[in-house]
């Protein structure tokens, strides 16, 4: 699940940049509506991505906390 978040990490990134070129577009040629449509959806996206990466992050912390109390409770003979 590390190597998901790492790779959701990585289209954030992208996505982010490709948003940015998307914004230049719409602005250097004045706001042209399928520009702006394609800014709207690489918004959506984004969005999409931090919700699932955080959702993913949060699984991975649970786990981490499952395992850790898990040992702790061995080892007291619980």
């Amino acid at each position: 699940m590390k190597i998901v978040s790492k790779l959701l990490s990585v289209l954030i990134g992208i996505t982010t940049f490709a948003s940015g070129i998307t914004l230049f577009l719409e602005i250097a040629y004045f706001f042209d509506l399928k520009t702006l449509g394609m800014l709207f959806a690489e918004i959506c996206i984004i969005f999409s991505l931090i919700y699932t990466k955080r959702n993913l992050d949060f699984m991975i912390y649970q786990d981490e906390l499952r395992e850790k109390y898990k040992t702790r409770r061995s080892k007291h003979g619980r």
